[in-house]
């Protein structure tokens, strides 16, 4: 008894560390690695900077599966090339977004394999 209550309080611990199911509508992010690419969830639509540029893309989530449209964005180029690279690379990665696990302030966007493509915390 004593056993399978320490594995229930265990479960429920871990389950409230990380909250899958979580609506994203109404939040907002800034990316680990850099605080210039933002991600912002409203009504459908997912908003934000790329880093150089504005873009704004459609969203469906179902439980922790999380997809995004096409993306449109601004076309404004960066001073520093690095910028259109890592912008670029962003926007490649949120196209193969397959699902999503907040935990805590942390939002972790994985492809289809459970691969890690973005993790960003809450702004």
């Amino acid at each position: 008894m004593r056993r399978t209550s320490f594995l229930l309080l265990f479960l429920l611990a871990a389950c409230a560390t990380q909250d899958t199911a979580a609506s994203l509508d109404g939040t907002n992010w800034t990316l680990n690695t850099s605080s210039a690419i933002t991600l912002r969830f409203a009504d459908g639509s997912a908003t934000g900077s790329g880093g150089c540029n504005q873009y704004r893309a459609t969203y469906t989530e179902s439980g922790s599966s999380l997809t995004f449209g096409p993306i449109g964005a601004t076309k404004r180029a960066c001073v520093d090339p690095e910028g259109n690279r890592r912008e670029s690379e962003y926007f490649d990665a949120l196209s193969r977004v397959a699902s999503y696990a907040i935990s805590g302030n942390r939002l972790t966007l994985r492809d289809a394999a459970g691969t890690t493509l973005l993790e960003f915390t809450r702004a």
